[in-house]
């Protein structure tokens, strides 16, 4: 859902608060490529001017200068607005995976004999033994 509707993967993670963060990014983003893009219009504008009147060498680097810093920016904004829409994907995601994640007290390690599958007994081995199990009592949209 985050993909198509910025915020929607927050909102979906029941994490409300951070929907308006990715939303103010992304309002703010729109605003940059806005204001970048007028000042580069009126900079090229200035700089055609400048050319149709002849001006002087200064004046005309000058203008050049201008519309190369903003033009850049307006790309700037551009990625910035990328970057900020693929952070929410990715924070959605990771969210969504964590949801899942056991964060009790229960720490405990067990040590049991590591038989080899189609070997008997004799065959026997120490070693660890690592499980996590997903407590479904906690989360109720994990249970089937």
């Amino acid at each position: 859902m985050a993909a198509f509707i910025p915020g929607a993967g927050q909102i979906m993670n029941r994490k409300y608060w951070k929907a308006p963060l990715v939303w103010g990014g992304i309002a703010w983003c729109i605003s940059l490529i806005d204001y970048n893009t007028s000042a580069l219009i009126q900079a090229r504008a200035e700089l055609i001017l400048l050319e149709q009147n002849q001006a002087n060498a200064y004046d005309l680097q000058q203008a050049r200068n201008e519309e190369t810093f903003y033009r850049q920016q307006r790309d700037v904004s551009w990625f910035a607005l990328t970057g900020v829409h693929l952070l929410s994907i990715l924070d959605a995601h990771v969210d969504a995976n964590l949801l899942a994640f056991d964060v009790s007290e229960d720490l405990s390690m067990e040590f049991a004999p590591l038989i080899p599958a189609g070997q008997g007994p004799q065959a026997a081995a120490l070693g660890i033994v690592l499980s996590w199990e997903l407590n479904r009592s906690k989360h109720p949209k994990f249970t089937r």
